[in-house]
């Protein structure tokens, strides 16, 4: 424990010390004492606590002498905690004249061993005691961590402890309870003086007693010391419903929190996926946009090179015969009279007649070497039976293409 509270009550008074690790060493923040409350003990110890500052996340070790408690030590085998708490219930016979109802032990196993083997400090109670340390609970601060017997905290080599609040007419030295008349002087509590000043940081105003404060600071050498938490199956005598469940909290509030991180992460997992879908919907409505572009711009396009190729055609045809009739009525000139032309077809390239003729001995090609532009390419005369007209095939192409 880093930090820890001792709240110790008797018939008279409350006291409250408050603890803080610092530098290796315990430091006595804060400490307060008052009469008690025999009416109303619990507002006793809710003043104390609030006027020291007690915080509800801060360990609380409450301290007190039981009605028809007892307290006393023996030797025991070293055994696990629920082993020797079996082990010490046939020891109370001995121990005490009578045994308690609903008998409840707290016991301490004291470091090293002897020949009658460990030494073991027990306090026993009746289960009658405890409501009466519930109630005081309950209505001052609902929760403590540990009730501890003060003088459980003894070890074997501690000297003689007289606490009137606990046995006033006895004190405990060597195992044993004897009489306070042969306690001689305060010898006994200089030693304790020398411990506690050893152990823990103490105020130095002057007026801090450690005589007035000797039970709390006992519990508080127990509680502070590296064994505590080895030794808790045996101190920890409270009900459940007493002690705060800190390790719960802490669970729960771990739990809390990784769930609030899980839920963060998926959170941010979430976003990503939908600004991730978001930026799907929109480049696959871009892809949409654009693929109907393209098919536009691909009609466009055929349409324009059609419209090109029919261009180029108009482009590269030729102009054409200028001088048509001319041409013809210059060949027709040539013609003689006894020829009829029955058709002619034009293109760029030759011209393509034909006639009929009743004259025998026409001759088509001297007839028509006169032409300037045209040259009889092919000629073509046919005669049928006794017809006396002849079919005439006759074939022109440019002079020019003649010359080549």
């Amino acid at each position: 424990m880093k930090e820890f509270c001792v709240l110790f009550f008797s018939g008279e008074q409350a006291q409250v010390c408050c603890f803080r690790k610092n530098a290796g060493h315990f430091r006595l923040k804060e400490y307060d004492s008052r009469p008690l409350n025999q009416t109303d003990p619990a507002e006793t110890c809710r003043k104390l606590l609030h006027q020291a500052g007690y915080g509800k996340d801060t360990p609380l070790i409450v301290s007190c002498a039981m009605k028809e408690g007892v307290f006393f030590r023996c030797s025991s085998v070293r055994l696990a905690s629920d082993a020797m708490r079996n082990a010490l219930e046939f020891e109370l016979p001995r121990r005490l004249l009578h045994e308690p109802e609903d008998c409840i032990i707290q016991f301490m196993p004291l470091a090293g061993e002897n020949e009658n083997g460990v030494p073991v400090n027990v306090y026993a109670f009746p289960g009658t005691s405890m409501p009466r340390l519930a109630a005081v609970i309950t209505q001052s601060i609902r929760k403590a961590d540990f009730y501890l017997y003060p003088l459980i905290a003894l070890q074997e080599k501690d000297g003689p402890i007289y606490l009137p609040e606990l046995e006033p007419d006895f004190y405990f030295d060597q195992a044993e309870w004897r009489p306070v008349r042969n306690l001689n002087g305060n010898t006994w509590l200089e030693s304790w003086e020398t411990e506690f000043k050893k152990l823990f940081q103490l105020p130095a105003d002057g007026k801090f007693q450690i005589r007035e404060y000797l039970a709390c600071l006992l519990v508080a050498r127990l509680v502070g010391s590296p064994e505590f938490h080895e030794k808790q199956g045996g101190l920890n005598i409270l009900p459940k419903q007493l002690r705060p469940s800190r390790l719960r909290n802490q669970i729960s509030l771990m739990i809390l929190l990784l769930f609030l991180l899980l839920l963060n992460f998926f959170w941010g997992i979430l976003g990503d996926l939908s600004q991730n879908y978001r930026e799907y919907t929109r480049l696959n409505a871009e892809r949409g946009r654009l693929a109907t572009q393209v098919r536009t711009t691909a009609l466009k396009l055929k349409a324009a090179e059609k419209e090109n190729r029919e261009l180029n055609r108009v482009v590269n045809q030729t102009a054409g015969e200028h001088d048509v009739i001319g041409k013809l009525a210059g060949f027709s000139s040539l013609l003689p009279s006894n020829v009829m032309v029955m058709s002619i077809r034009w293109t760029e390239g030759s011209v393509d007649v034909t006639m009929r003729s009743e004259a025998q001995d026409l001759n088509l090609p001297v007839l028509l070497k006169p032409l300037k532009h045209w040259k009889v390419s092919q000629l073509q005369q046919r005669r049928r039976g006794n017809e006396t007209a002849s079919m005439i095939t006759m074939k022109l192409i440019p002079a020019e293409e003649t010359a080549k």
